[in-house]
């Protein structure tokens, strides 16, 4: 509930859809090829997210069909931006923005790849690529005060940033990105400032980790939120009042009269989160895991510097 009023009390909210909106053609799906109902589509919109990335490794599960399926979606939503996927080259080519109080923003989106599906044309998705992230960053600048990107990038269940992530994260910072939130790594990632080539600062957001997720290892159900505010002016644009929030992604399971197995999601944010939560976790049922708090506490202390976190 907490979670629901920021989100809904921010003036712009991004959201990682891993999965996919395949449609009713194909089953609905669990890993490694994700078909989610579109009724989570409508919560999330509900919620307040209106910045939406469609670049993932899961974009292609159901190849052109599915991928289109879910474009089409999101085009009911007028105020929503759901990029990184693209039902023509012309859409491609576009940048897609967002006006917030007067101030513009550009959202750009990108994924490391779709786990070897190939796309129908090189311009379906958009995968990093130096060449096109310049192209995109200088024409983003050209109509938009603040430039936002969404990174899906770097290694699944580690809190360490490999190469990749850091080349093309000095790449936006050089280009003067003013933001890059990453996912795709499940666990959550440092939150650090990047200087660019011409002395700006960048902010990054390696990882937020999952927010919701139906995961088999405690790492994976803790994720986070970061909120932040930009500041605009004549002079220059500044990222003020940074506070990194980490959540917990908590499913017990229950037994309706059928005795058929239910399980019940709720997103907690860790300060929030107690012991008695802690024991009811399903997590808890699979050999060698024991969620606590204090080993989610002691993932938090570990990887995010503490000038972000909650004071």
């Amino acid at each position: 509930e907490n979670i629901a009023a920021d989100v809904e009390n921010a003036d712009l909210a991004f959201l990682n859809q891993e999965t996919i909106f395949a449609g009713p053609d194909y089953p609905y799906s669990g890993y490694p090829s994700f078909n989610t109902p579109e009724q989570l589509g409508t919560n999330m919109v509900d919620l307040g997210f209106d910045l939406i990335n469609g670049a993932t490794n899961h974009t292609l599960d159901f190849g052109v069909a599915g991928a289109t399926y879910a474009l089409d979606f999101w085009k009911q939503y007028e105020d929503v931006r759901y990029t990184g996927v693209f039902e023509s080259e012309e859409a491609s080519l576009e940048i897609p923005t967002i006006e917030r109080d007067g101030v513009t923003f550009s959202f750009l989106a990108y994924t490391y790849g779709t786990n070897g599906i190939e796309p129908d044309t090189n311009w379906r998705v958009n995968y990093f690529d130096e060449e096109k992230i310049r192209t995109d960053v200088a024409k983003a600048k050209e109509v938009s005060d603040v430039v936002i990107v969404s990174a899906h990038w770097g290694d699944e269940n580690t809190y360490v940033v490999n190469e990749y992530q850091k080349y093309y994260g000095q790449l936006f910072a050089d280009l003067e990105v003013d933001v890059v939130i990453g996912t795709h790594p499940h666990v959550i990632q440092p939150v650090e400032w990047l200087t660019g080539t011409n002395g700006n600062e960048m902010l990054v957001v390696w990882s937020l980790g999952n927010l919701l997720a139906h995961a088999l290892d405690d790492i994976n159900t803790l994720g986070g939120m970061i909120s932040f505010d930009f500041v605009v002016t004549e002079e220059e644009t500044a990222i003020e009042n940074i506070v990194f929030r980490p959540t917990v992604s908590h499913f017990s399971y229950h037994y309706n009269d059928n005795d058929r197995l239910k399980r019940k999601f709720k997103i907690y944010y860790l300060d929030e989160y107690t012991d008695e939560l802690s024991i009811e976790h399903g997590l808890n049922a699979l050999e060698g895991i024991s969620v606590s708090l204090e080993r989610y506490y002691s993932q938090v202390e570990s990887v995010i510097a503490p000038e972000f976190l909650p004071r």
